[in-house]
């Protein structure tokens, strides 16, 4: 009789005490949905013919484990053309990478790490005829930022680095640009 009474409140206090654990945290949840926009900051190439742009974007993250995920995102950029020219640069493409939080439990501030590999497309846009193009190229994508957590809810700045390459009539470009971003992340 007493190993049973013995075994009934090992159970009820791990009941009770698996709700609060549970609630303390709150980055162990699989899923997380994000949107992000902010500037675009060409460099390499495209540094050299498009001005600073805007970024908007979003990705879902499985976490496999508590602290590392595994992200799926699309993203679209759009740069004026620079020095008189006439014509937009439009990067639009998806990613998919590794990201991985890095828990700072005495304070509500997470550091977090990502990279992956960018599939992007860059298109420009011209007014005069035949000088526009649209390629596709494969590249990678890296980036590092904070979350300040409200609960399911993070605000994720950060900054990444994107580049890949192009074929332009035979040249290989240099895509790259600088994304400096501010995110919303919910967690389920």
């Amino acid at each position: 009789m007493q190993k049973l009474t013995t075994a009934a409140a090992a159970l009820a206090g791990a009941v009770l005490l698996a709700g609060p654990a549970a609630a303390q945290i709150p980055h162990i949840t699989p899923f997380a949905f994000e949107g992000r926009a902010g500037l675009a900051l060409p460099t390499g190439d495209l540094g050299d013919a498009a001005k600073n742009g805007y970024v908007v974007g979003g990705s879902v993250t499985y976490h496999a484990i508590p602290l590392v995920g595994i992200y799926a995102g699309a993203s679209s950029t759009q740069m004026a053309a620079k020095d008189g020219a006439d014509g937009t640069y439009k990067d639009s493409g998806f990613e998919l990478g590794a990201r991985l939080g890095i828990p700072t439990p005495l304070i509500p501030i997470d550091p977090w790490i990502k990279g992956g590999v960018a599939f992007r497309r860059m298109h420009l846009d011209a007014s005069l005829a035949g000088d526009g193009f649209d390629e596709w190229g494969l590249g990678f994508e890296v980036g590092a930022g904070l979350g300040f957590g409200f609960g399911p809810v993070s605000i994720t700045p950060g900054v990444s680095y994107v580049s890949y390459q192009v074929d332009d009539e035979g040249t290989d470009r240099t895509m790259s640009y600088v994304k400096a971003d501010i995110g919303v992340r919910i967690r389920l």
